[in-house]
């Protein structure tokens, strides 16, 4: 890298193209490992204001081109109709208005694609679908149930 800095660049990059599903799980184990010190590399961009100010650009760009949004009238009566729980975990507080089909992936900003989330699974499903997300919550219940052998466990009356 030292005699030829950007041909080892332009080399790196290629292989990331070639390669997301490898670089995206290098990434994933270095952010593992120290999640503060990747956090705070991620902060010291000087492009990081600059990056956030395009990616808020494009979502409203996609929002617009996607068509009409919602009124205030039908997300109240929406989230009155879930009983003000999440629609993933039901759990009872304050909800953000989620996509069903990420607006990232497509969705449009209309009532039928919106569903209320607390924001701990809002921010969890990032760009999945619903049913993406619906599967992965099912795989993680499904893997925090303890397993049972076929032997029955009798309790002390």
């Amino acid at each position: 890298m030292r005699r030829n800095p950007e041909k080892a660049r332009e080399a790196m990059r290629r292989w990331r193209r070639r390669h997301p599903e490898e670089h995206r799980a290098q990434i994933r184990a270095l952010y593992a490992k120290d999640p503060k010190r990747f956090q705070a590399r991620i902060d010291a961009s000087p492009n990081r204001r600059a990056v956030r100010v395009a990616v808020d650009q494009r979502r409203r760009m996609r929002l617009s081109l996607s068509g009409s949004s919602f009124t205030a009238q039908e997300w109240l009566a929406l989230v009155a109709r879930y009983e003000n729980r999440c629609a993933y975990c039901g759990s009872v507080g304050p909800v953000h208005a989620d996509h069903r089909i990420p607006v990232a992936r497509g969705g449009s900003g209309l009532i039928d694609n919106i569903l209320p989330a607390c924001a701990s699974c809002n921010l969890r499903k990032h760009t999945m679908t619903e049913q993406e997300f619906r599967a992965r919550l099912a795989a993680e219940r499904a893997a925090d149930q303890p397993e049972t052998d076929g032997q029955d466990v009798q309790r002390a009356p």
